[in-house]
C-alpha cells in the first residue's frame, strides 16, 4: 500500500510539471529564453570573431608602419585600409567581417577624428601620448554581403526586429621602450657606430663591418677617448691628456669639453662604474629610467647573474635587445647616475673578458676569436646596432628613438 500512494504522488508530480511547461510556452517565457540563449550567444560569438579579426588587423598594420627605413613595410603602412580586411576575414567563422575604418597618429594613416561611435564599440581607454598607435574598427558582413546578423527566434517574439550590426575596435601602438638590459652605452659610440647606417636586422645576415667593440673597461683609454689624447698618444692640440694608447697631448684634455665616453682612471665611464646600471630587482637585467630620465650605475665590476644569462641568451638567439644610451654622466661608482638619450637596438655577437662566467665569447657573426677584438684589461661586447622590434613588457618611453621599437596592444 506505501508503493501504491508514492506512485500516485509521481503522477500527480508529472501533471504539475506539463502545467507549468504550457503556461510557460503560452506566455512566451520559454521561447524567450531561447531567443536570450541562441540570439544572444550567436551576438557573443559574432563579436568575439570581429573582435579577434581587428586586433589582428591592427597588429599587422602596426606592425608595417612601425618598421622604419623600409619600402616595402612603408607602402604596406599607406596601404593599410587594404591590408586590414583579409586579417578581418581570417578571423571570422564564416570567413568575412567588414572593416568600417582603419586610423591613427602615423601621418601615413587616415586621422581617427570622428570615427568613434560614442558607446561600447569603441577601444577602451585612452592611448598614451608617448606611442603612435593605429584603430582597426571592424563591424558586421555576412558572406551574402548584408551588414545585418539576423535574429533566429527573435524576430517571432518581437516584431519589426530585423537583426544587429555588431562591431568591435582594437589599438596598437609603438614607439620607444621605456627601459633595457642593465647595460649602457655613450651616445658618441652609437653615433660612431651608425655611421655606415643601421645594421639589416635579424634573420638577415649583415656584412662584417657592421659589428662593433664596445668597450664598458679600457684602462689604455683612460682620460683620452676624445676628450684627452690623440689616438695614439701622441700629437699636438690643446691641454694634456692621455692617448688611446700611451701618453701625449691631445685635443680637449684641457681646453675642450669632457666627452661624456672618456674612461675615467680606472678604465671604466665613471669611478668605479664599468658600463653596468644598477638592477634593482636582482633576478631581472633590466635597467630601471626614473621620470626625470635618469638610472644608476651598478657599483662595481661584477655581473649580476641575471644579465649573464641574458647576455648568453642575447648572444645565442641572434635577437636584438633594448640598450640604454646615455649622453651624460655623474658621481661616482657608488652613486653615479646616467641622463638618458634613447634606447638603442643592438645585436650581441660576442664578448672579451667580462667578470664572472662571462670571460670569453667568439663572435658569432665573423667567427673571430674574442681575444683577437679584446685586448687584455679591456672589458669588451661585441655586436651591432640596427632597427628592429625588441621584447619590453613595460611602457612607452619618450625619449627619441634610436633603433630600438616596441609594439602593444593598448585598447
Amino acid at each position: 500500500m506505501p508503493f501504491l500512494k508514492l506512485r500516485a504522488g509521481a503522477d500527480r508530480d508529472r501533471g504539475a510539471a506539463a502545467t507549468i511547461v504550457t503556461i510557460l510556452l503560452a506566455g512566451g517565457v520559454l521561447l524567450g529564453m531561447t531567443a536570450l540563449v541562441v540570439d544572444v550567444g550567436r551576438l557573443y560569438v559574432e563579436r568575439e570573431d570581429l573582435q579577434s579579426g581587428a586586433d589582428a588587423a591592427a597588429m599587422a598594420v602596426a606592425l608595417d608602419c612601425a618598421k622604419r627605413n623600409d619600402p616595402d613595410r612603408d607602402r604596406e603602412c599607406r596601404a593599410a585600409a587594404g591590408t586590414a580586411p583579409g586579417y578581418a576575414n581570417n578571423n571570422a567563422g564564416d570567413g568575412s567581417s567588414g572593416v568600417r575604418h582603419v586610423c591613427g597618429t602615423d601621418a601615413r594613416l587616415p586621422s581617427c577624428t570622428g570615427a568613434g561611435q560614442g558607446n561600447l564599440t569603441d577601444c577602451l581607454g585612452q592611448p598614451p601620448a608617448n606611442a603612435t598607435w593605429v584603430e582597426v574598427r571592424t563591424n558586421t558582413r555576412l558572406p551574402s554581403g548584408s551588414f545585418i546578423l539576423p535574429p533566429s527566434f527573435a524576430q517571432t517574439l518581437a516584431g519589426g526586429y530585423s537583426g544587429s550590426t555588431v562591431e568591435a575596435c582594437a589599438r596598437v601602438g609603438w614607439g620607444s621602450p621605456s627601459g633595457g638590459l642593465a647595460l649602457t652605452f655613450c651616445l658618441s659610440e652609437w653615433t660612431d657606430g651608425t655611421a655606415g647606417g643601421y645594421a639589416p636586422a635579424p634573420p638577415a645576415v649583415p656584412a662584417a663591418s657592421f659589428e662593433v667593440v664596445l668597450k664598458t673597461k679600457d684602462p689604455g683609454n683612460a682620460g683620452g677617448n676624445n676628450g684627452g689624447g690623440g689616438n695614439n698618444g701622441g700629437g699636438n692640440g690643446n691641454g694634456n691628456g692621455g692617448g688611446n694608447n700611451g701618453g701625449g697631448n691631445g685635443n680637449g684634455g684641457g681646453g675642450g669639453p669632457v666627452d661624456p665616453c672618456q674612461a675615467r682612471p680606472s678604465g671604466g665611464d665613471l669611478p668605479g662604474g664599468f658600463g653596468w646600471t644598477d638592477t634593482p630587482d636582482r633576478s631581472l637585467c633590466q635597467t630601471v629610467v626614473t621620470a626625470a630620465g635618469s638610472y644608476t650605475v651598478e657599483p662595481g665590476a661584477n655581473v649580476s647573474h641575471a644579465c649573464e644569462q641574458a647576455l648568453r641568451d642575447a648572444r645565442a638567439s641572434g635577437q636584438p635587445v633594448s640598450i640604454p644610451i646615455y649622453n651624460q654622466n655623474t658621481g661616482t661608482g657608488n652613486t653615479g647616475s646616467y641622463r638618458i638619450e634613447g634606447f638603442a637596438a643592438f645585436v650581441v655577437t660576442g664578448w672579451g673578458n667580462l667578470p664572472n662566467g662571462l670571460h670569453s665569447a667568439n663572435s658569432t657573426l665573423t667567427g673571430r676569436a674574442a681575444s683577437t677584438l679584446c685586448d687584455s684589461g679591456e672589458d669588451c661586447i661585441f655586436g651591432y646596432f640596427t632597427n628592429a622590434l625588441v621584447p619590453w613588457d613595460g611602457g612607452f618611453g619618450s625619449t627619441p628613438n634610436f633603433g630600438a621599437t616596441v609594439i602593444k596592444t593598448i585598447g
